[in-house]
């Protein structure tokens, strides 16, 4: 599958043994980008959607542990115009991956089962970074494996994709 410029999906190695299983699932020398500055365990009931979000200088780390998520991608970022610019990942636990998303690429979060995953953050939570607009935008290109998921009440009132794209979404902070 061919994503959008600097986003990468890592397979993870899992090492199992009589007691269960480790998983090693983040190290600076895997990644060009910052490190996480905050990791968060989040939990997501079947039909959530969490999204469409997208951060000027934040990069954005996704792992999911347990469960099924599909994640959509859309490169707002004007210097990446040749890269593809939209793209659907379909992620579980069973096959632990992680997800790097650099600022300017928006995303989303589906969880079509009972779903659990870290998100790491290379900045921390900045409202003034984060704008959003409505998941099912036909501009954003994605097409999500639902059509009235559970929304949270700022991703349901999220203004409209011309409002985010007009938003300068530089790679302003590659190297925070």
């Amino acid at each position: 599958m061919i994503l959008p410029a600097d986003v990468r999906l890592m397979p993870l190695q899992t090492h199992p043994d009589a007691r269960g299983e480790l998983t090693e699932i983040f190290r600076k020398e895997w990644h060009g980008s910052p490190s996480p500055v905050q990791w968060t365990a989040c939990q997501s009931a079947p039909n959530a959607l969490r999204g469409i979000h997208v951060y000027r200088y934040r990069w954005n780390y996704l792992c999911v542990i347990a469960g099924e998520m599909f994640v959509g991608l859309h490169d707002l970022r004007p210097e990446e115009p040749t890269a593809r610019r939209s793209a659907m990942l379909r992620l579980n636990g069973r096959q632990l991956q992680m997800l790097v998303i650099p600022p300017g690429v928006a995303h989303g979060f589906y969880s079509s089962a009972d779903s659990m995953f870290f998100t790491g953050a290379s900045v921390y939570d900045d409202h003034s970074d984060h704008q959003r607009c409505r998941w099912d935008a036909p501009e954003l290109g994605l097409e999500w494996p639902c059509t009235a998921p559970e929304l949270s009440a700022s991703d349901r009132d999220a203004g409209d994709y011309a409002d985010l794209a007009a938003a300068p979404w530089h790679k302003a902070a590659a190297n925070i």
